[in-house]
């Protein structure tokens, strides 16, 4: 259908961010959707992780500034932001995976379940596997603030 070339613009036809925001707001996410982000941001998360512990690594040279930063990295913010980037890990493997099997095997019917198999076996492991890492942190202190 096409407009009528003298139509006047109305408030939603002109770009702005309050429009773009109350378009993405007013979509219905859909599996592939969420995938497809989700692989881009945990892309980019990793991209930053990367930088960041490269620069970190940089102080290997020296031993106190080495001490400095092992000691940072104990602290309970860097251990629940290490559990983070385990599930971060683990979604964009996992997805990854996914889009190797969807682009080899299996046709656009099967998206959905494998893309909610993806979150199942995410979660899985970052529970399993970051257990070790938030339990003297996080949930250790709940069980003694409960008396457990």
């Amino acid at each position: 259908m096409q407009q009528h070339p003298m139509r006047l613009l109305t408030r939603n036809d002109i770009p702005s961010l309050k429009n773009f925001i109350a378009t993405v707001v007013s979509m219905t996410p859909k599996p592939g959707m969420v995938a497809w982000l989700l692989h881009r941001l945990t892309g980019l998360f990793l991209v930053l992780y990367l930088v960041l512990h490269t620069l970190g690594l940089r102080s290997m040279g020296d031993p106190v500034a080495f001490e400095k930063y092992v000691t940072m990295y104990r602290q309970p913010l860097f251990k629940f932001a290490e559990f983070l980037l385990l599930g971060v890990v683990a979604y964009h493997a996992f997805n990854g995976i996914r889009i190797i099997l969807q682009d080899m095997f299996f046709r656009s019917g099967t998206e959905r379940p494998l893309f909610y198999l993806v979150l199942l076996l995410t979660v899985m492991i970052t529970v399993v596997g970051g257990y070790h890492i938030i339990y003297p942190y996080f949930i250790a202190p709940l069980l003694l603030w409960w008396g457990l």
